[in-house]
This record gives C-alpha cells, structure tokens and sequence, in this order.
C-alpha cells in the first residue's frame, strides 16, 4: 500500500500500481475484525472506536489473483522487488526507514520503483493478461448460452 502521497506514477503504469496496493491489503488483513476483550466479556470499547469497527472492510483480491501477483513478484529482480515490497506491502517498518536501511538515495529509491513497477508489469502482463485466442480474434459461438441449443 502506498504511504507516500506525493510519489507520482507514469499512467502507464498505474494499473500495475492499483493490482500492488490490492495485493498488499490482502496480503496484510486476514479476513476479520478483531478487538480486546476481557475475560469476564464485560469490556466496553470507546465510544470513538465503535465507530471505526463498522467501518465496511475495502473489498479484497481473489485469493487466485493474489497468488498470480506474488508469482509475478517473485520473477522481479531483487533490487526492485525489495522496493517494491517496502513501498505497497504494508509492515512495521515505514518505507523510508527501509529506504535509509538499504542505503538508498531519494532519487534512487523512486528510480527503482518505477523500474520495479515497470518490471512487474511486464512480467504479469505477458503471464496473466495475455490473449486468450490465437492473433486476438474472438472465435464465433454458435449456441445459444441459454438452451445449449443451435442458433438458427
């Protein structure tokens, strides 16, 4: 998930970008709400995080699509994938002190993301949005979808 709002993407690759942030909530929220109780079950949470805990969830990636990203991330070259990893998978650790960690300049740190998402993009593209038929023509259908039967 991105965390720095004045990072600017080609639109090229803002498609790419979109798939990584939806990877990384799923990759970081495990299906279900959870909160403190008490062991007597008497624990009243504030009045301010009630509010917040029915909150609809943002909707997730199928668990397919998920595993067709980390499979297209794992193709990645190391350096960019390292970037990309710290920029959209949410973890403790804020991009920029990984960014510092890696010994990484500003410049370069944005150098590699871009060449990062440009790399993933590529890869997941010729993997899982290929097209599904031979020189992109739409072969006819010649039943009818309801009733199995020939269209006259």
């Amino acid at each position: 998930m991105r965390r720095d709002a004045n990072l600017d993407v080609p639109v090229e690759l803002r498609q790419a970008e979109e798939l990584l942030e939806k990877y990384g909530r799923w990759a970081q929220d495990r299906y279900r709400k959870q909160r403190c109780a008490s062991a007597e079950g008497k624990y009243q949470p504030p009045p301010n995080m009630r509010n917040r805990d029915d909150e609809p969830m943002i909707p997730f990636i199928p668990d397919w699509s998920a595993m067709q990203v980390q499979r297209a991330l794992q193709v990645v070259p190391e350096q960019f994938r390292r970037v990309l990893f710290a920029i959209y998978i949410p973890q403790k650790e804020h991009p920029n002190a990984a960014r510092r960690r890696m010994g990484a300049s500003n410049r370069s740190w944005e150098e590699r993301r871009i060449l990062g998402l440009r790399s993933f993009w590529r890869i997941y593209s010729v993997r899982y949005l290929r097209n599904l038929t031979k020189d992109g023509i739409i072969a006819t259908n010649y039943r009818d979808t309801e009733s199995c039967a020939p269209v006259a």
